[in-house]
């Protein structure tokens, strides 16, 4: 298998693999995925102790569209047992929402005269929209900036977060995955979020602390301490006192961190200060895509 390319350009070719049978191994993953396109590296990720399979793995394909070709053919069953596959996301991604499989997304800093069919027409392309609601002001019935967005398929706004960042009516929006609170409060209960990396040995797994023996579908979820949801009154999300300008140049700038935003080399719209990740020889590490039992 060739080294990853560039992380940025080959992110959308990259598939996260989870629920695996402890039996399969890297031949194994890519028997099966190689039915949707030529794969170019496969790994299952292993404790580094016993050298025993975790239970998920990554998938990177030439081309992009085999990625959407296995997506579209879900569920997908290997060796005996029914695996969750879904888009893997870039380390950069530091926001604790990213991971969560959701089919709802929050889209903030819209200029006002963007309507439900202007934001249908735009995300359509990503997959079939089946609710697209601006937020308006009581007292007014103008809107108030921003919207939520329902596709009928969680990998849809997988798509939307890697194609961020997004212009809607020639202005850039805010564009995040929508949890409701019981979804963050669930978040909140997971352990400490586990990292995985390539370091040009081998895979490593690293928390704040360093190395911590987790389930591989443990702590992908995790809000740091310092993010609290906005409070949008009325819908039960997370949102709420976001009020965009009607320039939508305006980000929220609130006391929850959600407003300290910095523009970062992976094109993936605002994001978190994160710390300064090491070089690696072997570019694009993955981070743990957060897996939920159906």
């Amino acid at each position: 298998m060739r080294p990853f390319g560039d992380s940025k350009a080959d992110q959308d070719k990259k598939l996260f693999v989870g629920g695996l049978n402890p039996k399969t191994d890297e031949n194994s993953l890519k028997s099966y995925y190689e039915q949707w396109g030529e794969i170019i590296d496969v790994v299952v990720m292993k404790d580094p102790r016993s050298q025993k399979s975790r239970g998920f793995g990554f998938v990177t394909y030439k081309d992009a569209s085999s990625v959407d070709a296995a997506q579209n053919n879900r569920p997908h069953s290997l060796d005996g047992k029914e695996v969750d596959s879904k888009r893997a996301m870039p380390r950069e991604e530091t926001s604790p929402e990213v991971h969560a499989a959701v089919r709802k997304i929050f889209v903030g800093a819209l200029r006002k005269d963007v309507t439900s069919e202007d934001l249908n027409d735009y995300f359509s392309q990503y997959g079939n929209v089946v609710d697209a609601q601006i937020v308006m002001a009581k007292d007014t019935n103008t809107s108030r900036g921003f919207a939520f967005v329902t596709f009928d398929d969680t990998d849809a706004v997988d798509k939307v977060i890697l194609g961020r960042p997004h212009t809607i009516k020639d202005s850039k929006a805010d564009v995040r995955k929508a949890l409701s609170r019981e979804e963050m409060n669930k978040m909140r209960s997971k352990p400490a979020p586990v990292r995985a990396e390539y370091n040009g040995d081998g895979w490593n797994d690293h928390t704040n602390g360093g190395f911590q023996q987790q389930p591989w579908d443990q702590g992908y979820n995790q809000p740091s301490r310092q993010q609290q949801p906005y409070a949008y009154n009325g819908a039960g999300y997370g949102y709420g006192g976001y009020e965009a300008s009607s320039s939508a140049g305006a980000w929220p700038n609130t006391a929850d961190g959600f407003g300290n935003y910095q523009q970062q080399s992976y094109g993936g719209g605002p994001m978190r200060t994160a710390p300064t990740a090491p070089s690696y020889s072997r570019p694009a590490p993955y981070t743990g895509n957060g897996w939920q039992q159906r």
